[in-house]
């Protein structure tokens, strides 16, 4: 008989209610550990359990998952990468874990903790193991179809934003004219689209991949509603990106992309 228990690890953004809502609506029991730095208090009216906890707190993660029966979890929103570098207080099995660390690049790490909790009996499986309406099929999104000039500027960007993805250090490219005007570091795909929109004076194209061998359980690309405000703040005129790219309030997505005139376009 199939397990109905499920938990969630939520980090900031809308996927954790997305998935929340959505297993719900197919008869699971959801089971909440929230970072308290990242996820939304709102999370708390939406399932049965939850608890709050800060980044590095891996003893309590585990209690709380084995309290509740969890066997299985979803990693859900991100956790900004430059927490680590802030006032965090990590558990006695966190230490033991970062020490262990050859390097501090995102996989290293979310490959670490994965381990960790599969010796904890906890199984991390795939972002898109439970919902499939996430994705946009391939081709054009958007009413408005990319010009030619725009269509370059994807070809020339989609090299650039292989590199860094497979470097495992971001995964968007900023690009007007055939010129990278910003590629993605820690700050994230938000916070990359601003400072190269910016530079850009208008009508930049960005462009999103996946990393090489994408891990599904974690730090599957993502676009959403944040990353259509960002363009527009900017003026930006495209934004491709590859079509097993989880799309957060499709339906919002394109709407306020049509709005503004953003040709949305799926590799």
């Amino acid at each position: 008989m199939e397990d109905k228990n499920i938990g969630i690890i939520a980090g900031y953004g809308e996927f954790p209610l997305i998935y929340i809502n959505e297993l719900k609506s197919k008869g699971y029991s959801v089971h909440v550990c929230a970072i308290e730095e990242e996820a939304d208090k709102g999370l708390m009216d939406h399932v049965g359990s939850i608890v709050y906890i800060s980044v590095g707190q891996l003893g309590k993660l585990v209690k709380f998952f084995n309290s509740v029966g969890v066997r299985d979890v979803i990693m859900a929103g991100k956790v900004k990468k430059t927490l680590m570098f802030k006032k965090v207080k990590p558990d006695l099995k966190a230490i033991t874990l970062f020490l262990s660390l050859k390097d501090k690049r995102d996989d290293t790490i979310l490959n670490a903790i994965c381990n960790f909790f599969e010796k904890e009996g906890i199984t991390v499986v795939p972002q898109t193991k439970y919902i499939t309406s996430i994705f946009l099929p391939k081709g054009v999104a958007s009413k408005r179809v990319p010009t030619k000039k725009e269509m370059d500027d994807i070809d020339f960007g989609l090299p650039a934003a292989r590199l860094i993805a497979a470097a495992d250090i971001g995964q968007t490219a900023v690009i007007k004219d055939k010129s990278v005007m910003a590629l993605e570091a820690i700050e994230g795909t938000d916070e990359a689209i601003l400072r190269g929109g910016k530079l850009a004076s208008g009508g930049a194209v960005v462009v999103k991949v996946n990393k090489p061998n994408q891990d599904l359980r974690f730090d599957v690309p993502a676009v959403g509603v944040n990353t259509i405000d960002a363009l527009i703040a900017v003026s930006a005129a495209c934004l491709a990106f590859e079509a097993n790219t989880i799309v957060l309030n499709k339906e919002e997505f394109i709407k306020k992309a049509n709005e503004s005139s953003i040709s949305i376009y799926v590799m």
